[in-house]
């Protein structure tokens, strides 16, 4: 009898324990910003955005890569933030005289031809619109 009462008790505290439930939109990062509704900060921006939205999509000029990068622009165009699909992010400042700006560091340059075209040294890597 004792072991058939061990036995319930145990059952129902095993019933009663709650597993650890996880929160959609509980996953804010340093800057509040929830990743799982899409949203990353920008350091450019100063504020969480979604960058399918926001951003300019970049698409691989190789085709055996199938991850967009990203670029957001401040207000007045004179920086940019790129974000690679690794989600690595660089700040690009703006470079030459207006009608023939380009977008540089890290190694990196962005430039207008037919929509955007974003080249690590020689090499084009993406291009978007």
């Amino acid at each position: 009898m004792r072991t058939l009462t061990l036995m319930a008790a145990s059952l129902l505290l095993a019933a009663c324990s709650t597993p650890e439930q996880h929160l959609v939109g509980g996953d804010r990062d340093s800057h509040g910003c929830i990743g799982s509704a899409g949203y990353q900060w920008s350091a450019l921006t100063g504020k969480c955005v979604r960058l399918f939205e926001e951003g300019i999509r970049l698409n691989p000029t190789d085709a055996s890569q199938t991850s967009s990068a990203f670029v957001l622009f401040n207000a007045d165009q004179s920086k940019a933030e790129l974000t690679l699909p690794t989600s690595e992010q660089h700040l690009l400042t703006r470079q030459g005289a207006e009608g023939n700006w380009s977008w540089q560091g890290s190694g990196y340059t962005l430039f207008i031809w037919k929509g955007y075209v974003l080249k690590s040294g020689d090499k084009v890597l993406y291009h978007g619109e």
